[in-house]
């Protein structure tokens, strides 16, 4: 029943907080401003990370161009640089595992401390849930996909971005991600029509229809 209760609370509630409302607080320094993926950033990447098995493009371009904008709403850039962001401030380094890093700030007049991390700005509890089901060796780049994927397939997402639907699609995920639409967490979420917008730029990078 405990475990139960558990998949039921990692299902249903935010995995993090979202950091457009941190930018709106002013406690979330030094964010990437950069919207497009680059070549040359990818090949940064490849030189920070010694995963060696990191691929930019190993998923269908509707569905990597909807990762790409969960990044962008979650860490303000779709960018590399994505993977190594820590929720308040800072990056980190060491891809072997989870950061494991708590941060605090105050918000509205309270101390909120977190662990999210990474491009999809994952908690600690998160990895603990999806690390061993999905047999993860490292919190790497291709890892934090999958993880992100992992959210997507439980809340019955993946054939509407295949199908293109993708209102429908980043609805569903809504209360996962703060920084999308269909939530009531009140981080200051994403737009719609900038979801799409965006999306629509990473549709073209990836190789898809616009």
């Amino acid at each position: 029943m405990q475990n139960t209760r558990r998949q039921f609370i990692l299902r249903f509630q935010p995995i993090h907080l979202s950091t457009a409302s941190l930018i709106t607080l002013g406690i979330y320094f030094s964010i990437s401003q950069s919207t497009g993926v680059s070549s040359a950033s990818l090949n940064t990447l490849r030189g920070r990370v010694s995963t060696g098995f990191y691929s930019p493009h190993p998923y269908s371009p509707r569905l990597s161009a909807f990762l790409a904008t969960i990044r962008w709403a979650e860490t303000g850039t779709s960018e590399p640089e994505s993977y190594r962001k820590l929720v308040f401030n800072g990056t980190f380094n060491n891809f072997s595992t989870h950061p494991l890093k708590k941060q605090c700030a105050p918000i509205n007049g309270k101390n909120v401390c977190s662990t999210a991390a990474g491009a999809y700005q994952m908690l600690d509890k998160s990895w603990y849930d999806l690390q061993p089901k999905l047999n993860l060796k490292n919190f790497s780049p291709a890892s934090q996909d999958k993880m992100a994927i992992e959210y997507i397939r439980r809340n019955n997402a993946l054939s509407d971005i295949e199908a293109g639907r993708f209102d429908t699609a980043v609805c569903k995920v809504g209360r996962v991600w703060a920084s999308l639409i269909c939530n009531s967490y009140n981080q200051n979420p994403r737009t719609l029509k900038e979801l799409r917008n965006y999306y629509q730029k990473m549709l073209v990078v990836y190789g898809g229809q616009k």
